[in-house]
């Protein structure tokens, strides 16, 4: 019996070992492949030294974009466009080294844009300067919710910005639309990985409307991570921005 536990207890603590390798391999690669993705989409923009300004920097790179890729109104710059998706790799909450290791293991929050269009099927309209947003930091009852975005267009929040924009039809945008917008009211899912049919986290609400129009944003199958979103390759990059010493550095497809 002694003998059976102690080969029990070495396959467990084989297996937790191989687990704890191979997540940590997995996110070794996510975080440098966002790294890539990120430079280059960078590298291949020139400066717009007739739009900028002395606390904003435009980086402009030509594309065949149909879409806006940030909406300007009342002096705010809205990143990102209907439809896409907003995430920054920055964790907010709890002692520096555990904002640290969040933003390194799985990044920070993702929010979907609104579209002008409205819900699909019920006809409920939000402008394209709301996000549908699952935080889990309200007071109270912590459900999926609308927001202004406004706050994602400031430093005073985040000071990294990506937009993503997926590659898809106006239709299935108009699909996507409508079933995000039917989770709106989901409880916030703190397990990250259990009863994630009837709750949602921020990234999690986002990549389960899409695969229900047949999208995958989550490859390998597990809790979806900000990581996971930026490098799926039904997704691309159409706008960046940071924040270095006040001054916003603005990347975009146009």
């Amino acid at each position: 019996m002694k003998r059976i536990l102690k080969l029990a207890f070495i396959a467990i603590r084989s297996i937790l070992l191989f687990i704890l390798i191979w997540g940590g391999t997995i996110t070794i690669c996510k975080n440098i492949h966002e790294v890539i993705l990120v430079e280059n989409f960078k590298s291949k923009a020139v400066f717009e030294e007739d739009k900028s300004t002395a606390s904003v920097k435009y980086y402009k790179i030509k594309s065949n974009e149909t879409k806006k890729a940030f909406y300007e109104e009342d002096g705010i710059i809205y990143p990102g466009y209907e439809s896409d998706i907003l995430v920054t790799k920055e964790a907010l909450l709890g002692p520096e080294v555990i904002r640290n290791s969040i933003t390194f293991l799985v990044g920070g929050h993702a929010a979907y844009i609104n579209g002008d269009y409205g819900d699909y099927n019920t006809d409920i309209i939000y402008p394209n300067t709301t996000t549908i947003e699952a935080t889990g930091l309200n007071d109270g009852e912590n459900v999926s919710e609308v927001f202004f975005s406004d706050y994602w267009a400031d430093n005073y929040t985040y000071n990294e910005v990506i937009g993503l924009r997926v590659k898809m039809s106006d239709e299935k945008r108009r699909e996507v639309n409508s079933l995000i917008t039917s989770r709106l009211g989901d409880p916030y899912n703190y397990s990250f990985i259990f009863d994630t049919v009837n709750k949602s986290y921020c990234s999690d609400i986002i990549s389960k409307s899409f695969k229900e129009v047949g999208i995958n944003l989550n490859k390998d199958g597990f809790a979806t991570t900000i990581y996971d979103l930026i490098s799926s390759s039904d997704c691309y990059i159409s706008y960046y921005h940071v924040y270095k010493d006040d001054v916003k550095y603005i990347y975009y497809l146009d």
